[in-house]
């Protein structure tokens, strides 16, 4: 039976590996450029902040306006004029910047205040001053720059915004160093004071922007976004009370070339934030979630977030390698490195935060590696078991070996699971029938039989096998190499040096039997190799009734000639001149029939059990010589013999000596059955098809010819055909079976065409050579 075509089982595997691959992508995708998970994004961060709390840097000085300020200097706002002093004291410290986290927008009533600020301002400096933004604007404007009032403005070093970036959960975590419109940008007031602090712009601010910035808030382009890398909780920069600043107790030294931040800090005044590193302490004031972005700033921790891309490359990169995974590695090793790959995300995200200056948010990522492994354990599960009832179902249609043994199929009931359960029993009941069946079959053959793997190592053997090469130690066979099975044994009397994979070797056991080894190659359902049956056969019964043949023959060519030859002889010598000539005759005659018997026998029996040595030839010079060797026959009865070859060879491939005397065979039996004036006419001429070309040769007599009941019975053993006249023609019926046999042997065949009084036409048609090599000796 042809095996079944393989089923796409491999094909349908990988479409839902890629409608696998297809969904987590599009979600993972989602997510990162819809930001969905950035909440989780965001206790990510929260964690890692943790591991990078530092202490700050010396060179930071917060001026606070705190609660002991406010009960000391009265109600908030304060007069111009307790800003004005304050940069007054400041002056005289030297700092060496001073950034006034205080919005002056509105106009003072008494414009000499403004003044007076301005001028305290100019003092300080280099003073830098906030603004903000008013969202919406006026007019339908989406939003409005509120500036220092004009004095200020002019007298501040810079001017810079001070906006606080919320995240959905309303912790500040980020800040904009630019916000603006297309008009004007302007840089946050901390990326100012890291120019005054460094003489040039600080790394996180960058290049210009592209002109459409990513981030926007009503109409306010918000630039070069900035992750805050927090050196902890609230209240770790050295802080000075603004009331001590105002009374002097300050000393100047202590404010000299340090980066002043003044802001405010009270309670009362609304200026406070969650932090990633709040907790359950209190929030932290605005000037000291400035402070924190200019220590990053300064010390080298300022944190670039991934933009959409990025991230979106880093969410995606072990999802695909996890499913890579998937069409590579086994179920279990999947988990493992779905599991690590969850780490390393974990690892690399808090890696860059921590130590490279970039915040690769990691949850679309984890999202992904947490969701695939599941949808694609269950759509592999899926793809398996529909493949797996498919082919069961397929196996269930096929013939059963063992029909009577074969189970009824449950009739299918409402559960899935039921079927699937019922065609499994099934296909393993009958696994199992024909397992036992197949073993039963092995024990149960006459010879020693093995069953191979493609390595030649024993899979299988019966009792035979075991009995025969030793297995029987309670280890059997199984696991034992072939070539080492067959170590002991010899090459029998008259193989070559074959093939070992030949058809058909005969070897000799140890204990002197002798065995005919044949193996079968073995294949799967596919057609593809699966190993072999080696069988040993036992030929010494065989081999001895050979042995006695060939002292048949012996005797036949020696024994029974000699007395006949001698008798001849006999007859020849002066002796035999005695005897009269009418029973010297018929002495004679016998003599010669007896040893054409024996020739007869001889031929025969060597046609039919010898090696032919095979060489190329030209049945065109076989036909000669054999029309040559009978001219005296022919030439003394008095019959034509005609040879005709054409022009071309007719090359085949035979054994010269055997093939010539079947041709000699076939004239002899034309001239001995045709009478004296008759010929015999031999031709050789191409024939076949282009796939299979012959050498076709007829030899045709004008003999009397046969009936069909005579022709029939023409290649049977000890048949002869009745003479042309009266005198009974030589022969003991061997002849035309010598010549089927040699010609069979040949791969040849032959036929007879015979009608009375019209002669008879014998045609050989023998395979022509197309590419043979040098002859080899072929067995019967």
């Amino acid at each position: 039976m042809a095996p079944a075509p393989p089923r796409p089982r491999r094909r349908r595997v990988l479409f839902e590996w890629a409608a696998v691959a297809a969904a987590a992508t599009a979600v993972v995708a989602v997510l990162s450029l819809g930001q969905l998970a950035a909440r989780a994004d965001a206790v990510i961060y929260d964690a890692f902040s943790k591991l990078g709390v530092r202490t700050p840097r010396d060179d930071i000085v917060i001026v606070a306006i705190d609660n002991r300020s406010i009960q000391a200097l009265g109600r908030w706002p304060w007069p111009r004029a307790r800003h004005a002093e304050l940069l007054r004291r400041l002056a005289q410290a030297r700092p060496k910047a001073v950034a006034y986290d205080v919005l002056f927008v509105d106009p003072d009533r008494d414009p000499g205040a403004d003044l007076a600020l301005a001028e305290a301002v100019k003092a300080a400096r280099p003073t830098l001053l906030p603004l903000t933004f008013d969202v919406p604007g006026e007019n339908g404007a989406p939003f409005r720059t509120a500036l220092p009032a004009p004095p200020l403005r002019e007298a501040a070093a810079g001017l810079g915004q001070v906006n606080i970036a919320f995240d959905p959960d309303g912790v500040v975590r980020r800040a904009f160093l630019s916000e603006g419109d297309a008009g004007h940008d302007w840089p946050h007031l901390m990326e100012l004071t890291y120019r005054q602090a460094r003489g040039a712009p600080s790394p996180a601010f960058g290049p210009a922007p592209p002109p459409s910035a990513p981030h926007a808030l009503d109409g306010l382009a918000r630039r070069r976004p900035m992750m805050i890398a927090f050196t902890g909780p609230a209240g770790r920069f050295r802080t000075i009370s603004f009331v001590d600043m105002i009374q002097g107790d300050v000393p100047a030294v202590f404010l000299r070339d340090k980066l002043v931040l003044v802001g405010a800090t009270a309670d009362g005044l609304g200026d406070r934030y969650a932090t990633p590193l709040s907790g359950e302490a209190e929030a932290m004031p605005g000037v000291e979630v400035q402070a924190n972005m200019l220590d990053g700033m300064l010390s080298g921790h300022a944190i670039r977030p991934l933009g959409p891309i990025g991230a979106l490359g880093f969410a995606l990169a072990p999802l695909w390698l996890l499913l890579a995974s998937f069409l590579r590695l086994r179920p279990r090793e999947n988990m493992l490195l779905g599991a690590g790959l969850i780490v390393a995300v974990l690892a690399v995200s808090a890696g860059l935060l921590l130590h490279g200056g970039l915040w690769a948010p990691p949850a679309a990522g984890l999202i992904g590696l947490l969701a695939v492994y599941p949808l694609w354990s269950w759509r592999r599960l899926e793809a398996t078991s529909a493949y797996m009832v498919e082919e069961l179902d397929a196996f269930a249609g096929e013939p059963d070996l063992l029909p009577d043994l074969a189970e009824a199929a449950r009739r299918p009931g409402g559960e899935v699971i039921d079927h699937q359960l019922d065609l499994m029993r099934r296909t393993i009941g009958r696994a199992r029938n024909l397992r036992h069946f197949v073993t039963d079959v092995l024990q149960g053959l006459p010879d020693a039989t093995l069953v191979l793997a493609p390595d030649e190592r024993v899979l299988a053997a019966n009792r035979e096998a075991e009995a025969l090469f030793g297995g029987t130690d309670g280890r059997g066979l199984a696991g034992a190499r072939l070539a080492d099975l067959i170590a002991p044994f010899a090459r029998a009397e008259g193989e070559g040096e074959g093939d070992a994979a030949a058809p058909d070797v005969e070897a000799a056991a140890p204990d002197g039997r002798v065995f005919s080894t044949r193996r079968q190659p073995l294949t799967d359902a596919a057609g593809r190799a699966a190993g072999w049956i080696v069988r040993f056969t036992d030929i010494s019964a065989i081999k001895a009734a050979g042995r006695q043949r060939e002292n048949i023959l012996q005797l036949l060519t020696h024994d029974m000639r000699s007395p006949q030859v001698s008798i001849l002889a006999l007859l020849d010598s002066r002796d035999g001149a005695a005897a009269p000539d009418e029973l010297a005759g018929r002495i004679r005659g016998y003599a010669r029939r007896t040893l054409a018997l024996a020739d007869n026998f001889v031929h025969m029996a060597r046609a039919e059990t010898q090696h032919y040595a095979m060489e190329t030839v030209d049945l065109g010079d076989l036909l000669l010589d054999a029309a040559d060797d009978l001219w005296p026959q022919s030439s003394a009865k008095g019959v034509a013999v005609e040879v005709s070859t054409g022009d071309a060879e007719h090359l085949i491939r035979a054994d010269r000596s055997l093939l010539t005397r079947a041709l000699i065979n076939l004239i002899d039996n034309g001239v001995k059955y045709t009478d004296a004036g008759g010929r015999v006419e031999c031709r050789v001429a191409a024939g076949g098809t282009i796939d299979r070309p012959t050498a076709v040769c007829t030899i045709a007599d004008t003999g009397r010819g046969m009936s069909p009941e005579q022709a029939e019975k023409l290649f049977e053993r000890f048949h002869r055909a009745p003479s042309a006249g009266r005198t009974r023609a030589d022969g003991v019926g061997l002849g035309l079976v010598f010549v089927q046999t040699v010609i069979e042997r040949h791969d040849g065949d032959i036929r007879c065409e015979s009608r009375l009084g019209e002669g008879s036409t014998f045609t050989i048609t023998l395979p022509l050579e197309t590419n043979g090599g040098p002859g080899s000796p072929i067995s019967g």
